[in-house]
Parts: C-alpha cells; structure tokens; sequence
C-alpha cells in the first residue's frame, strides 16, 4: 500500500475506510469513516469515528488493529465521493427528453 490508497482497516470496535497515510508507529488513515448499517438493511458511512469524538476527523491512528486492506473499487468511489461531498449520481445541468 502506498500513500494516498483508500484502504479498509478492520478492528475490533468495526470496519473503517480512509485513505492510507503511514503505518509507523500505528496504521494512521485520513479522512476515516467508520462503516454502520443503514436503515434500509444497506451500509454506509458515519460522521464520525467514536460517538464522543469529533465529526469527520481529519486522521485517526489505530495502535492494534486485526488487519488492513485495499478498499474495493465501488467503496474507495464512495468513500472519495463521500469525503468531497458529492453524491453518487449527479443529475445533468440541461434536462431534455432523449428520442
């Protein structure tokens, strides 16, 4: 893994997707989001990595962790969509009907 890759950390307290920074005393990630079920049986991400933390860290490092990986190529999009704000589907500027 290099600098920068989206990765997936999984820990004991839950999964967590970030972009991979070092693994130097610790696996630090950026931009961690820890993975929750959504309502509608889905996943998705939380806006924050602890429930008393802050919202959206910008890093976070795990001091023991049950192993890491590449993040799949659909999680690594959203979660990059996620971090920029941008939705997954984005609706054309002009609307017009296709014949």
């Amino acid at each position: 893994m290099k600098k920068g890759d989206i990765v997936s950390v999984v820990a004991m307290s839950g999964e967590y997707v970030g972009e991979f920074i070092s693994n130097d005393n610790g696996l630090t990630i950026a931009n961690p989001k820890m993975i929750v079920n959504s309502p509608n049986g889905g996943m998705g991400f939380s806006k924050g990595v602890a429930v008393t933390g802050e919202e959206n860290p910008p890093s976070m490092t795990f001091s023991t962790y049950v192993f890491v990986v590449p993040s799949s190529e659909k999680i690594a999009e959203a979660h990059t969509s996620a971090v920029k704000g941008e939705p997954l589907i984005q609706a054309p500027a002009e609307k017009k009907i296709i014949t």
